[in-house]
């Protein structure tokens, strides 16, 4: 099962935008509390919707009144920071779950599940509540039981 902050962090940008090497779940925890660089919000966008389906998907993790200040500013706050993580988190897992099929992590992240109250992991995501709850259903896919 993924708790693999390395490639939590190559979603977020990787040592190009985050600006420093992520080897463990510590390091990607001082770098989010820090703050992101805005510059991971638009590559967290980009790796989970490259076809732009979902129109407010950076409103969903920055409110539109934010929006200018943090471009601005280049960095994101921690609370939207750890959204970011969350989702890329869960994205990433279920890439390992599709043994690295991007696209059918894709269409999971995308699409409701009964078992989110049929709400997609992608809305469920930005609460860590949300999150722990689609990660259980990628790890019961992930060791064969129904999900």
């Amino acid at each position: 099962m993924n708790d693999n902050a390395e490639s939590t962090a190559k979603i977020l940008g990787g040592y190009e935008l985050l600006g420093s090497d992520i080897f463990n779940e510590r390091d990607l925890e001082k770098r989010i509390n820090q703050g992101l660089p805005f510059g991971s919000v638009n590559r967290l966008k980009i790796t989970i919707d490259p076809e732009n389906i979902d129109k407010d998907f950076i409103h969903r993790i920055i409110p539109k009144s934010s929006l200018q200040r943090r471009k601005k500013s280049a960095i994101l706050s921690v609370e939207e920071s750890q959204r970011i993580e969350r989702l890329a988190r869960v994205f990433s897992f279920a890439v390992e779950v599709w043994d690295g099929d991007e696209d059918k992590a894709r269409i999971f992240m995308q699409k409701p599940h009964p078992m989110l109250d049929d709400r997609s992991p992608l809305g469920a995501c930005l609460t860590e509540l949300g999150a722990r709850q689609a990660e259980s259903i990628l790890g019961r896919l992930y060791y064969g039981i129904c999900a």
